[in-house]
Protein backbone atom coordinates (compact mmCIF):
# COMPACT_ATOMS: atom_id res chain seq x y z
CA UNK A 1 0.00 0.00 0.00
CA UNK A 2 1.26 3.61 -0.78
CA UNK A 3 -0.76 6.32 0.98
CA UNK A 4 -1.40 9.31 -1.57
CA UNK A 5 -2.93 12.67 -2.12
CA UNK A 6 -5.16 13.92 -4.00
CA UNK A 7 -6.32 17.46 -4.45
CA UNK A 8 -9.56 18.03 -6.13
CA UNK A 9 -11.36 21.14 -7.25
CA UNK A 10 -14.31 22.30 -9.08
CA UNK A 11 -15.86 25.33 -10.21
CA UNK A 12 -18.44 24.60 -13.03
CA UNK A 13 -21.88 23.13 -12.22
CA UNK A 14 -23.04 21.28 -8.70
CA UNK A 15 -19.79 22.45 -7.41
CA UNK A 16 -20.18 20.27 -3.92
CA UNK A 17 -21.69 17.20 -5.91
CA UNK A 18 -18.83 16.58 -8.05
CA UNK A 19 -16.36 16.60 -5.30
CA UNK A 20 -18.81 14.69 -3.21
CA UNK A 21 -18.99 11.84 -6.10
CA UNK A 22 -15.04 12.03 -6.83
CA UNK A 23 -14.33 10.63 -2.95
CA UNK A 24 -16.87 8.21 -3.20
CA UNK A 25 -14.64 7.10 -6.80
CA UNK A 26 -11.37 7.08 -5.01
CA UNK A 27 -12.94 4.78 -2.34
CA UNK A 28 -12.95 2.26 -5.26
CA UNK A 29 -8.94 2.95 -5.82
CA UNK A 30 -8.09 2.14 -2.17
CA UNK A 31 -8.45 2.88 1.18
CA UNK A 32 -9.98 6.45 1.69
CA UNK A 33 -7.98 7.32 5.19
CA UNK A 34 -9.37 10.94 5.62
CA UNK A 35 -10.98 14.10 3.75
CA UNK A 36 -10.74 17.56 4.64
CA UNK A 37 -12.89 19.77 5.06
CA UNK A 38 -14.05 22.13 2.01
CA UNK A 39 -12.29 25.54 1.00
CA UNK A 40 -13.30 28.35 -1.08
CA UNK A 41 -10.33 29.83 -3.27
CA UNK A 42 -10.73 32.53 -6.26
CA UNK A 43 -9.04 30.94 -9.37
CA UNK A 44 -5.38 31.22 -10.07
CA UNK A 45 -4.56 32.08 -13.33
CA UNK A 46 -6.30 31.39 -16.74
CA UNK A 47 -9.04 33.24 -18.14
CA UNK A 48 -11.84 34.97 -16.10
CA UNK A 49 -14.54 32.33 -14.06
CA UNK A 50 -16.40 31.63 -10.77
CA UNK A 51 -14.53 30.66 -7.58
CA UNK A 52 -13.23 27.09 -6.45
CA UNK A 53 -14.29 24.92 -3.69
CA UNK A 54 -11.20 22.60 -3.28
CA UNK A 55 -10.80 19.99 -0.63
CA UNK A 56 -7.70 16.76 -0.41
CA UNK A 57 -8.28 13.31 0.10
CA UNK A 58 -5.61 10.86 1.64
CA UNK A 59 -5.34 7.56 0.13
CA UNK A 60 -4.11 4.14 0.72
CA UNK A 61 -3.76 2.85 -2.69
CA UNK A 62 -2.29 -0.62 -4.70
CA UNK A 63 -1.84 1.43 -7.99
CA UNK A 64 1.38 2.46 -9.63
CA UNK A 65 1.57 5.80 -10.14
CA UNK A 66 0.55 6.11 -14.17
CA UNK A 67 -2.26 3.48 -13.29
CA UNK A 68 -3.76 6.19 -10.55
CA UNK A 69 -3.16 9.10 -12.80
CA UNK A 70 -5.07 6.99 -15.45
CA UNK A 71 -7.93 6.38 -12.66
CA UNK A 72 -8.13 10.33 -11.81
CA UNK A 73 -8.50 11.26 -15.45
CA UNK A 74 -11.55 8.45 -15.59
CA UNK A 75 -13.00 9.65 -12.37
CA UNK A 76 -12.69 13.43 -14.27
CA UNK A 77 -14.49 12.64 -17.17
CA UNK A 78 -17.09 10.61 -15.88
CA UNK A 79 -17.94 14.07 -14.11
CA UNK A 80 -17.95 15.96 -17.07
CA UNK A 81 -14.23 17.23 -17.54
CA UNK A 82 -13.61 18.95 -20.44
CA UNK A 83 -9.89 20.24 -21.29
CA UNK A 84 -10.98 22.77 -23.62
CA UNK A 85 -8.94 26.19 -22.26
CA UNK A 86 -5.70 25.94 -20.43
CA UNK A 87 -6.46 26.54 -16.19
CA UNK A 88 -10.27 27.17 -17.59
CA UNK A 89 -12.92 26.27 -15.27
CA UNK A 90 -13.95 22.56 -14.84
CA UNK A 91 -16.71 20.64 -13.43
CA UNK A 92 -13.73 18.19 -11.38
CA UNK A 93 -10.09 18.35 -11.29
CA UNK A 94 -8.19 15.94 -9.24
CA UNK A 95 -4.18 16.37 -9.00
CA UNK A 96 -2.20 13.91 -7.53
CA UNK A 97 0.23 16.03 -5.26
CA UNK A 98 2.20 13.08 -3.34
CA UNK A 99 2.75 9.59 -4.03
CA UNK A 100 4.46 8.03 -0.81
CA UNK A 101 8.15 8.98 -0.61
CA UNK A 102 8.29 8.47 -4.91
CA UNK A 103 9.53 11.02 -6.95
CA UNK A 104 8.02 11.06 -10.65
CA UNK A 105 9.00 12.68 -13.35
CA UNK A 106 7.98 11.70 -17.11
CA UNK A 107 6.04 13.16 -19.91
CA UNK A 108 2.68 12.17 -17.91
CA UNK A 109 3.24 13.13 -14.78
CA UNK A 110 4.92 14.65 -12.35
CA UNK A 111 4.87 14.02 -8.61
CA UNK A 112 5.11 15.42 -5.71
CA UNK A 113 2.70 18.05 -7.80
CA UNK A 114 5.07 21.07 -9.21
CA UNK A 115 3.15 23.66 -7.37
CA UNK A 116 2.42 21.92 -4.35
CA UNK A 117 4.37 24.29 -2.02
CA UNK A 118 3.23 26.91 -3.84
CA UNK A 119 -0.72 26.94 -3.04
CA UNK A 120 -2.40 27.73 0.03
CA UNK A 121 -5.86 26.62 -1.12
CA UNK A 122 -3.77 22.70 -1.31
CA UNK A 123 -1.40 23.32 1.51
CA UNK A 124 -3.91 23.91 4.13
CA UNK A 125 -6.14 21.20 3.51
CA UNK A 126 -3.72 18.72 3.15
CA UNK A 127 -2.14 19.89 6.17
CA UNK A 128 -5.88 19.63 7.94
CA UNK A 129 -5.78 15.46 6.95
CA UNK A 130 -1.55 14.64 6.62
CA UNK A 131 0.29 17.13 9.20
CA UNK A 132 3.11 15.36 8.67
CA UNK A 133 3.20 14.99 4.92
CA UNK A 134 6.42 15.79 3.50
CA UNK A 135 8.24 15.57 -0.40
CA UNK A 136 10.93 13.15 -0.91
CA UNK A 137 13.34 15.85 -0.57
CA UNK A 138 12.25 16.59 2.98
CA UNK A 139 10.63 19.78 2.31
CA UNK A 140 7.50 20.09 5.44
CA UNK A 141 3.83 20.55 3.73
CA UNK A 142 3.03 22.36 7.39
CA UNK A 143 6.60 24.83 7.06
CA UNK A 144 5.51 25.98 3.40
CA UNK A 145 2.03 26.34 4.19
CA UNK A 146 3.13 29.03 6.97
CA UNK A 147 4.92 30.78 4.27
CA UNK A 148 1.43 31.45 1.62
CA UNK A 149 -0.74 32.89 4.26
CA UNK A 150 -1.21 36.07 1.99
CA UNK A 151 -3.25 34.54 -0.30
CA UNK A 152 -6.83 33.76 0.51
CA UNK A 153 -8.91 30.82 1.37
CA UNK A 154 -12.11 30.71 2.94
CA UNK A 155 -12.95 27.36 5.19
CA UNK A 156 -16.77 26.81 4.37
CA UNK A 157 -18.80 24.50 6.61
CA UNK A 158 -19.59 22.30 3.85
CA UNK A 159 -19.08 18.70 4.25
CA UNK A 160 -18.10 15.86 1.66
CA UNK A 161 -19.18 12.75 2.88
CA UNK A 162 -18.78 9.54 1.10
CA UNK A 163 -21.33 7.09 1.20
CA UNK A 164 -21.38 4.91 4.00
CA UNK A 165 -24.21 2.38 5.52
CA UNK A 166 -23.14 2.70 9.08
CA UNK A 167 -26.03 3.70 11.64
CA UNK A 168 -23.87 6.92 12.47
CA UNK A 169 -22.96 7.66 8.85
CA UNK A 170 -26.86 7.67 7.63
CA UNK A 171 -28.03 9.62 10.39
CA UNK A 172 -29.06 7.20 12.45
CA UNK A 173 -28.53 8.99 15.63
CA UNK A 174 -30.52 11.43 14.56
CA UNK A 175 -33.71 9.33 14.18
CA UNK A 176 -33.40 8.29 17.88
CA UNK A 177 -33.58 11.81 18.47
CA UNK A 178 -36.91 12.18 16.41
CA UNK A 179 -38.28 9.81 18.24
CA UNK A 180 -37.61 10.89 21.73
CA UNK A 181 -38.88 14.15 20.41
CA UNK A 182 -42.40 12.31 19.18
CA UNK A 183 -42.87 10.26 22.08
CA UNK A 184 -42.45 13.71 24.65
CA UNK A 185 -45.25 14.71 22.59
CA UNK A 186 -47.71 12.33 23.11
CA UNK A 187 -46.72 12.38 27.13
CA UNK A 188 -47.40 15.98 27.66
CA UNK A 189 -50.86 16.02 26.02
CA UNK A 190 -51.48 12.83 27.94
CA UNK A 191 -50.23 14.19 30.86
CA UNK A 192 -51.86 18.31 30.80
CA UNK A 193 -55.39 17.76 29.37
CA UNK A 194 -56.82 21.20 29.53
CA UNK A 195 -60.12 23.50 29.24
CA UNK A 196 -59.35 24.98 25.79
CA UNK A 197 -61.63 28.11 24.87
CA UNK A 198 -63.58 27.21 21.42
CA UNK A 199 -61.46 29.75 19.24
CA UNK A 200 -58.19 27.90 20.89
CA UNK A 201 -59.56 24.56 20.22
CA UNK A 202 -60.86 25.47 16.29
CA UNK A 203 -57.50 27.13 15.87
CA UNK A 204 -55.52 24.05 16.96
CA UNK A 205 -57.50 21.80 14.94
CA UNK A 206 -57.11 23.71 12.05
CA UNK A 207 -53.48 23.81 12.49
CA UNK A 208 -52.98 20.10 13.58
CA UNK A 209 -55.61 19.24 10.11
CA UNK A 210 -53.19 21.86 8.05
CA UNK A 211 -49.96 19.64 9.31
CA UNK A 212 -51.62 16.43 8.62
CA UNK A 213 -52.59 17.80 4.92
CA UNK A 214 -48.79 19.13 4.59
CA UNK A 215 -46.98 15.37 5.46
CA UNK A 216 -49.85 13.20 3.44
CA UNK A 217 -48.68 15.08 0.27
CA UNK A 218 -44.81 15.02 1.44
CA UNK A 219 -45.01 11.21 1.60
CA UNK A 220 -47.12 11.01 -1.73
CA UNK A 221 -44.89 12.64 -3.69
CA UNK A 222 -41.70 11.56 -1.94
CA UNK A 223 -43.15 7.89 -2.84
CA UNK A 224 -40.18 5.17 -3.14
CA UNK A 225 -37.94 7.82 -1.67
CA UNK A 226 -38.96 7.28 1.84
CA UNK A 227 -36.24 6.87 4.11
CA UNK A 228 -36.16 7.46 8.09
CA UNK A 229 -32.43 8.29 7.49
CA UNK A 230 -31.32 11.35 6.72
CA UNK A 231 -28.53 9.90 3.88
CA UNK A 232 -30.66 9.93 0.55
CA UNK A 233 -31.46 6.31 -0.46
CA UNK A 234 -28.66 5.01 -3.52
CA UNK A 235 -31.78 4.89 -6.14
CA UNK A 236 -33.42 8.01 -5.11
CA UNK A 237 -34.31 10.94 -7.56
CA UNK A 238 -34.63 14.56 -6.47
CA UNK A 239 -38.24 15.27 -5.63
CA UNK A 240 -39.73 18.90 -6.67
CA UNK A 241 -43.02 18.39 -7.69
CA UNK A 242 -46.24 18.84 -6.02
CA UNK A 243 -45.56 20.60 -2.27
CA UNK A 244 -42.02 20.11 -2.80
CA UNK A 245 -42.24 22.96 -5.40
CA UNK A 246 -43.64 25.14 -1.81
CA UNK A 247 -41.31 23.68 0.90
CA UNK A 248 -38.14 21.72 0.99
CA UNK A 249 -39.35 18.89 4.01
CA UNK A 250 -42.86 18.99 4.30
CA UNK A 251 -43.26 15.96 6.41
CA UNK A 252 -41.19 17.56 8.92
CA UNK A 253 -42.82 20.93 8.94
CA UNK A 254 -46.48 18.96 8.65
CA UNK A 255 -45.26 16.84 11.70
CA UNK A 256 -44.49 20.02 13.50
CA UNK A 257 -47.45 21.41 12.75
CA UNK A 258 -49.46 18.69 14.47
CA UNK A 259 -47.56 18.70 17.38
CA UNK A 260 -48.46 22.42 18.11
CA UNK A 261 -51.77 22.03 16.59
CA UNK A 262 -52.54 19.14 18.96
CA UNK A 263 -51.44 21.35 22.01
CA UNK A 264 -53.66 24.09 21.20
CA UNK A 265 -56.43 21.61 20.96
CA UNK A 266 -55.76 20.45 23.86
CA UNK A 267 -55.14 23.49 25.60
CA UNK A 268 -51.95 21.88 26.86
CA UNK A 269 -49.34 24.61 27.53
CA UNK A 270 -46.51 21.49 27.66
CA UNK A 271 -47.62 20.03 24.49
CA UNK A 272 -47.18 23.67 23.05
CA UNK A 273 -43.87 23.79 23.97
CA UNK A 274 -42.64 20.47 23.15
CA UNK A 275 -43.99 21.34 19.75
CA UNK A 276 -41.98 24.69 19.29
CA UNK A 277 -38.85 22.90 20.72
CA UNK A 278 -39.84 20.12 18.22
CA UNK A 279 -40.01 22.75 15.47
CA UNK A 280 -36.38 23.71 16.32
CA UNK A 281 -35.44 20.12 16.65
CA UNK A 282 -36.84 19.62 12.61
CA UNK A 283 -34.99 22.76 11.53
CA UNK A 284 -31.13 21.26 12.35
CA UNK A 285 -32.13 17.91 11.20
CA UNK A 286 -33.18 19.36 7.80
CA UNK A 287 -30.49 21.51 7.64
CA UNK A 288 -27.88 18.28 8.50
CA UNK A 289 -29.85 16.01 5.95
CA UNK A 290 -29.61 19.16 3.26
CA UNK A 291 -25.56 18.63 3.32
CA UNK A 292 -26.08 15.20 2.35
CA UNK A 293 -28.88 15.76 -0.04
CA UNK A 294 -26.50 18.60 -1.41
CA UNK A 295 -23.61 15.86 -2.21
CA UNK A 296 -26.09 12.84 -3.69
CA UNK A 297 -28.20 15.13 -5.96
CA UNK A 298 -27.05 17.40 -8.55
CA UNK A 299 -29.48 20.14 -8.79
CA UNK A 300 -29.99 20.50 -5.07
CA UNK A 301 -28.01 23.82 -4.94
CA UNK A 302 -30.49 25.51 -7.87
CA UNK A 303 -33.98 23.23 -6.45
CA UNK A 304 -32.75 25.18 -2.99
CA UNK A 305 -32.55 28.61 -4.41
CA UNK A 306 -35.85 27.99 -5.92
CA UNK A 307 -37.73 26.76 -3.25
CA UNK A 308 -36.89 28.85 -0.36
CA UNK A 309 -39.29 27.83 3.03
CA UNK A 310 -37.50 24.46 4.91
CA UNK A 311 -40.56 23.23 6.97
CA UNK A 312 -43.78 25.56 6.11
CA UNK A 313 -44.34 27.29 3.13
CA UNK A 314 -44.93 30.87 2.92
CA UNK A 315 -43.81 30.73 6.34
CA UNK A 316 -40.50 29.20 7.73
Amino acid sequence: MTRVAIALGSNLGERLSHLCHAVESLGALGEVVATSSVYETEPVGGPAQGPYLNAVVVVDTDLEAHALLDALLAIEQGEGRRRAVRWGPRTLDLDLLLYGEETVDDDRLVVPHPRLLERRFVLEPLVEVWPGAATPDGAQVHDALARVQDQEVRRTKLRLEPRRSTFTARGGWWVVAQGVVLVASLLALADDPGFPEPWMAWLGAVVAGAGALQAILGLRHLGTNLTPYPQPLESARLVGRGVYRLVRHPIYGGIVLMMVGAGLFRASVSAMVVGAVGGVFFWFKARFEEGLLRCHYSGYADYATQVTRRLIPWVV
